[in-house]
């Protein structure tokens, strides 16, 4: 690659990286969810992972991992400060080391005292992304995951 070719290239990087541009969106729009649930001590990892749960009824942490693509120590982690304040509770299970956690009665207030705080912090993120980028996003993760539950 010639030395035009490279500064182009880099030019290129820094002004158009897919990766860098969804990270910056991702910081940004976690940012207004921390800033809406912070009153609740709740984070906005910990509030998906309390609905996923809810839906789902109880979840095991390695399904969470896959499902939102996150390391399953940060989940393990995360869903231990859960339990230790009483929002998640060990559900009976055949598999001692992959026991299933389901909502408590707390973890169910919870949810329900952050859905305002959620309902807030939507609003400014569709605000922010547009009508129509919100609804490309939920299409791109919709297929994401559909792509994912093929591996």
């Amino acid at each position: 690659m010639t030395r035009d070719e490279t500064h182009t290239t880099i030019e290129r990087m820094a002004r158009e990286c897919v990766g860098n541009q969804l990270r910056l969106l991702s910081r940004v729009v976690t940012g207004i969810y921390e800033r809406e649930l912070r009153p609740l001590k709740l984070t906005a990892s910990q509030m998906v992972i309390l609905a996923l749960t809810a839906k789902q009824g109880h979840v095991r942490s390695v399904e969470l991992s896959k499902t939102l693509q996150m390391d399953a120590s940060t989940v393990s982690r995360n869903v231990e400060r859960m339990r230790a304040r009483g929002w998640l509770e060990q559900a009976p299970g055949k598999d001692e080391r992959s026991r299933p956690f389901r909502l408590t009665a707390s973890g169910e207030k919870m949810l329900r005292d952050a859905s305002t705080a959620w309902e807030k912090a939507q609003a400014q993120a569709v605000g922010l992304v547009g009508k129509e980028g919100a609804a490309v996003l939920r299409r791109m993760s919709k297929d994401l995951v559909a792509g994912l539950s093929l591996d």
